[in-house]
């Protein structure tokens, strides 16, 4: 199944450890999202055995974290994190280290299966995962086992990862859409690619991104330079009309690039 096949049956990604195999498929030598599949309903199944009865949130937070984190060894890849294996799902699962956002794809995953009203957290420059409990949003990271995040660890995260460029503020720790997050995995696939100058691999990335938020007018200027790199002024061409039309203000480049295309 393509990405846009599964995008036509499950628009709002709510399969999401399925989803996050197929936005990256291009990158996988077996793109197929059953064994990982598989291997979270076992979790799951085994999980559900040691669920504290009466109910008891904590405790059976504690259970999950203890899985994936102690008995499963999943940790957070600090010395190679610029590997884009850290961003497939399959390789995480295999190698048992990824990104923030792999490591909260599969807890909130997981976490969904026993239950739990999981959800994403989008901060600046790190991922996190969260449980919807009535009005209030419990936050944790699972690139660091797991551990709950608070408006004051949220703050810490964002002065990290943005080198204190950026200013914390609650509203950051909002609840991102399914889709939203399967944006933000293949992004940091593209810039890492485009980093690199790896036109072939950036242009998979660039159309994944459009089929995922199609509305994006700059995704669309992306893929347009991506096609230039690759010597495609055609598809350029069509890419830049259409981020032109996307855009809701005048973008000075776009024309620029447009104007030397249609000479």
């Amino acid at each position: 199944m393509s990405l846009l096949e599964y995008l036509r049956l499950d628009p709002q990604c709510r399969n999401l450890a399925e989803g996050a195999i197929h936005a990256v498929a291009p990158a996988l030598e077996d793109p197929d999202p059953a064994p990982v599949v598989m291997l979270l309903n076992e979790w799951a199944f085994d999980l559900a055995g040691r669920m504290p009865l009466p109910w008891d949130t904590a405790k059976a937070l504690e259970a999950l974290n203890h899985m994936l984190f102690v008995e499963l060894g999943f940790e957070g890849d600090r010395e190679t994190y610029d590997d884009p294996l850290n961003a497939l799902l399959p390789a995480v699962v295999a190698r048992r280290k990824g990104l923030p956002i792999a490591l909260s794809i599969l807890w909130i995953d997981l976490a969904r299966r026993l239950g739990f009203d999981a959800v994403g957290v989008g901060l600046p420059g790190h991922f996190i995962a969260a449980l919807r409990t009535g009005p209030a949003l419990l936050c944790f990271d699972p690139f660091n086992r797991g551990c709950a995040v608070g408006e004051e660890a949220g703050a810490a995260l964002v002065r990290a990862a943005s080198a204190g460029r950026v200013t914390f503020h609650p509203d950051m720790l909002r609840p991102a859409t399914d889709r939203q997050i399967l944006v933000r995995l293949v992004r940091n696939l593209h810039l890492r690619f485009m980093h690199a100058e790896d036109w072939e691999e950036a242009l998979w990335t660039a159309t994944h991104l459009i089929l995922l938020d199609p509305e994006d007018a700059r995704v669309h200027k992306e893929r347009a330079f991506v096609h230039l790199q690759r010597d495609e002024p055609g598809p350029a061409l069509r890419d830049l009309r259409e981020a032109l039309r996307l855009s809701p203000d005048p973008d000075p480049e776009l024309q620029t690039w447009l104007q030397q295309l249609e000479k």
